[in-house]
């Protein structure tokens, strides 16, 4: 292979990783990785340091990061602000706290995105609701065991005393 050519790999090129909220974040991660990159009252100084929106803007993720660094803000400092340059302008607020919100931004997005691969299916999420109201256990037809869940099969309640001579009650889903 001469030096001029170029062996291309199967990925290259693909910046879709660099779109992710998570990467957006890493960025603005190491864009106020030390004290001396931060700064308050302005989104950029003359000396190219940057306040937490102002780092969230070079990185183009006001989008996608917006809400959740707010979000981290407020269970972080227990305040509710309104706005991300309110925390970071607050007198009270120090770089420590901006690393603190950044760290606990990552935790959230991480958790929502396992929380949102392990969703139940919304029949699962009522019968489960309905029957913690009732005091009672329910157990699904599953529509993996089954093959295809249909919603007039019955899922039977559970926990009911047996001694009263009473029958098992049946809850059966209706279109």
């Amino acid at each position: 292979m001469r030096s001029s050519e170029v062996r291309r790999m199967p990925f290259d090129g693909i910046d879709a990783f660099d779109n992710h909220p998570i990467a957006k974040l890493g960025a603005v991660e190491r864009m106020l990785a030390t004290e001396q990159q931060w700064c308050k009252g302005r989104l950029r100084d003359a000396h190219g340091h940057h306040c937490l929106v102002g780092a969230i803007e070079a990185v183009g993720g006001r989008q996608v990061l917006q809400k959740p660094i707010l979000q981290a803000a407020r269970e972080v400092s227990g305040k509710r602000y309104w706005r991300i340059e309110f925390f970071n302008d607050d007198p009270l607020t120090t770089h420590a706290d901006v690393l603190q919100v950044l760290r606990r931004t990552r935790e959230n997005m991480i958790t929502g995105m396992i929380s949102s691969y392990d969703r139940q299916p919304r029949h699962r999420k009522w019968i489960r609701a309905l029957c913690s109201r009732a005091g009672l256990e329910a157990e699904a037809i599953s529509p993996e065991g089954t093959g295809r869940f249909s919603p007039s099969e019955p899922v039977a309640l559970h926990g009911e005393p047996k001694a009263s001579g009473q029958s098992d009650r049946v809850l059966e889903f209706q279109l």
